[in-house]
């Protein structure tokens, strides 16, 4: 009896690795570009983060939960929102052949030199022929420059 847990365990361990890419994340289908539309800044200027999702054939991301963008506080810079988030009309489903994107401010006093943007962007994504659903969440880790 022992031997067949242990049987199983390694079955189990065996499909659950096989799922997992070469770089130990999970295979979610839908591959994520996150970038800013320009890299240098002046204090008070207006900034885009562009976010453009490439979903394997058969996979769509949902608007409704909506996706989500979470950064981290940062009294320097005043996060507007989302300034587009494209729709196919016919699902409601995020157009993944335009980019969503956020806008920030900066503040007037922010000093000159480099400077990061962390949080995250969560969504959810399903499949159309097997019905199941599934969250992801992908990192934003964007570094810009200011000029005085």
């Amino acid at each position: 009896m022992r031997t067949l847990y242990v049987l199983l365990f390694l079955l189990l361990l065996s499909l659950c690795s096989a799922l997992l890419p070469s770089n130990g994340r999970a295979f979610t289908g839908v591959k994520s570009d996150i970038h800013l539309t320009s890299s240098t800044l002046k204090p008070g200027a207006k900034g885009e983060i562009v976010v453009s999702f490439a979903p394997e054939e058969g996979i769509h991301i949902n608007t409704d939960p909506a996706i989500e963008f979470q950064f981290e506080k940062d009294t320097l810079v005043h996060f507007t929102g989302v300034a587009s988030m494209p729709k196919v009309e016919k699902t409601g489903y995020l157009d993944t052949k335009r980019p969503i994107k956020y806008s920030f401010t900066l503040d007037k006093n922010i000093p000159k030199g480099k400077h990061t943007l962390k949080g995250s962007v969560l969504y959810f994504f399903c499949s159309d022929t097997e019905g199941w659903c599934n969250r992801s969440s992908q990192p934003i880790q964007l570094t810009f420059t200011v000029l005085q």
